[in-house]
């Protein structure tokens, strides 16, 4: 809904409509007088400057919606941090409120006042990174805390504008993946405006092709300042480029170039620049490429990036050793960070802290969407839940996310169509996934069902099989004597069978050398058996030692007619034998040995599958900050 005011301008006299019912400035299109309502009346408030050059998709007039309201665009103010210049899009909508409109990295961001919200937090006490509560809006996470100045501005605007006033705000993000500006203004408390993010399709705003600025129109045809070498920018929203021929960093934020230093080192980009193909599904063109690198403890480790551009969007191919990475942005609301910082969450899925440190940007190559500047650092952290990576980079006055997701090197030289074969990759990479995790689960199921057969077996066997006394003899316990038991029967065989002896010795030995012969063939089975009982004090603290009992087990005894034959050896000293030693053959004897050995077989292979899934994780880890003890 709009007002449809119309007057003239103070200055010129040229017609002036204001068409929101929230306008409070407009600027004269014919001499760039500002004009500022107050009631029915209009002051001129000074001319205002020429709009800075940009990428922007809009201008005064564009029409859009958000979800089922429609808007129209009124003005815009131009912002400047000093070395970007950015739009903010006055935005009336249908149904006579009011909004505003960003663009960053080729999507929207669209805010709406909130009614005064009392408890805002000071800006002071505000940095990137951390979570805060909003009143209206709840947890959300900080990932800008900056301040920019009013460098120019058009049409309509809902407020009263001051150029070169200092504007102070925060931007955050909520878990929902709402967007939260809180604008601080000048000074004061500050004022909350929350809203989204939304392409330029769900804007309705899918048809408006980029306004390229004057410069980068013509930079077709332009030559880098620093070497005449020519210069071609991919992309219209283009902040940085790397001349390809002398290396120059240049600065084209304000849509020309500046040249702001020369870039030395000239590495080779694992993918060309201007490379196009698709990965994961998406459509892809590479922009540019760094070197970056991070020192710990004096050694540097270095990896390469690639900065991809395709209809979703900015997204990254990271490469370490030949192991490769794919990010794209993550609003940092959706992530939760643990208290320690070892731990973060994204859609309920938990990450561990791999590694983190300062990062320099050591090479500079093709076009940037910032302001980049070669040796600088950024503070970076990576958590990992291979197959995927959590990845934060911050500032002093940024924090932003991304989440990685490990892909090939055979993958990506097919996505791009390269020749020849990618690098080998060596050592483990950070997010790679263990090729043994997926071998536990069935390893130990199979594992499993052996396990409960052996012992279903097991108890089967005593079932069908209970003890059962086949022969007892009292064993007179006379040095050289030897005793013989009468003949009895063993049927059923083969099988085990356990011969037990007992006596009641005190403070003395006694030792049954016992053979079972069967009649028939004369062979036999020879088992020894070493019964005493011996205690005492010693330095105030009683010790006993030895049994009265003893028991071996005889296996594989085929059907027959045997006798046990038993020698006995005895030492009394000063203690006491019993007359006799009991002895018996029993059987029904369940063999334990067996069972072992096949427990150890079946649960050979799921033990190995852990011990290389362990030894896997251990290479991942080593370089990590969090390396796993070898001890």
């Amino acid at each position: 809904m709009t007002t449809g005011v119309a007057s003239a301008c103070p200055q010129c006299g040229a017609p002036l409509r204001f068409g929101g019912a929230a306008s409070l400035a407009a600027v004269c299109a014919y001499c760039r007088f500002a004009s500022l309502r107050t009631g029915a009346r209009l002051d001129a408030a000074g001319k205002v400057p020429d709009l800075v050059a940009t990428d922007t998709r809009l201008s005064t007039g564009t029409a859009g919606k958000v979800d089922a309201r429609t808007f129209t665009l009124l003005g815009r103010l131009q912002l400047s941090q000093g070395e970007a210049v950015w739009n903010e899009w006055y935005a009336c909508f249908d149904d006579g409120s009011w909004g505003w409109v960003a663009e960053a990295q080729g999507r929207l961001y669209v805010t709406f006042p909130k009614a005064a919200p009392s408890g805002l937090p000071p800006r002071g006490a505000l940095k990137p990174g951390m979570e805060v509560r909003l009143p209206g809006v709840g947890r959300a996470v900080v990932d800008e805390v900056n301040e920019a100045r009013l460098v120019s501005f058009e049409g309509e605007l809902p407020v009263r504008p001051d150029l070169g006033e200092t504007w102070r705000y925060a931007d955050c993000s909520t878990d929902s993946g709402g967007f939260v500006t809180l604008d601080y203004g000048s000074g004061g408390d500050g004022v909350l405006y929350a809203g989204r993010e939304l392409t330029y399709a769900e804007a309705g705003l899918a048809d408006c092709a980029p306004v390229a600025a004057p410069a980068q129109v013509a930079a077709r045809g332009l030559r880098c300042p620093n070497c005449g070498g020519p210069i071609e920018l991919r992309r219209p929203d283009t902040k940085a480029f790397a001349c390809p021929s002398c290396g120059g960093l240049l600065d084209v934020s304000r849509g020309q170039f500046q040249v702001l230093g020369i870039l030395d080192a000239r590495s080779k980009p694992p993918i060309p620049l201007g490379t196009q193909g698709t990965l994961l599904g998406e459509t892809l063109e590479v922009l540019g490429f760094l070197v970056r690198s991070i020192t710990v403890d004096g050694e540097r480790f270095a990896w390469k990036e690639l900065l991809l551009h395709g209809p979703g969007g900015y997204r990254w191919l990271s490469v370490y050793n030949g192991h490769w990475l794919y990010l794209r942005p993550i609003p940092a609301g959706k992530v939760v960070s643990g208290l320690t910082g070892r731990l973060a969450t994204y859609a309920g899925r938990g990450f561990k802290h791999f590694q983190g440190g300062p990062a320099r940007y050591d090479e500079i190559q093709g076009e940037f969407y910032w302001e980049i500047r070669g040796g600088e650092t950024v503070l970076t952290n990576d958590y990992v839940a291979p197959p995927g990576l959590l990845s934060s980079e911050s500032t002093q006055t940024e924090s932003s996310w991304s989440l990685g997701q490990s892909v090939t090197g055979a993958d990506v030289w097919k996505a791009f169509k390269l020749p020849g074969a990618p690098p080998p990759a060596v050592g483990v990479g950070e997010a790679e996934p263990n090729p043994f995790r997926a071998r536990l689960a069935p390893a130990w199921k199979l594992a499993g069902a052996a396990l409960t057969t052996l012992f279903l077996l097991a108890a089967l066997f005593a079932a069908r099989a209970p003890r059962q006394e086949l022969m007892a003899l009292d064993v007179p316990l006379a040095p050289g004597d030897v005793t013989l038991s009468e003949p009895f029967d063993v049927g059923g065989g083969p099988q085990a069978l356990e011969i037990t002896a007992e006596a009641a010795v005190e403070q003395a030995w006694v030792g049954l050398d016992v053979a079972l012969i069967e009649e028939e063939t004369g062979e036999s089975e020879l088992v020894g058996f070493e019964l005493s009982s011996f205690s005492g004090v010693e330095a105030g603290e009683r010790w006993a030692e030895g049994s009265r009992h003893g028991s071996a087990t005889v296996g594989s005894v085929h059907s027959g007619r045997y006798v046990l034959r038993v020698e006995p050896q005895v030492e009394r000293g000063q203690g006491q034998v019993p007359a006799t030693a009991h002895v018996r053959v029993v059987r029904g004897v369940f063999l334990a040995t067996p069972l072992v050995l096949a427990l150890v077989l079946v649960a050979a292979w799921p033990l190995l599958v852990v011990l290389r899934f362990v030894a896997f994780e251990r290479r991942r880890w080593q370089d990590s900050d969090h390396p796993w003890s070898n001890a």
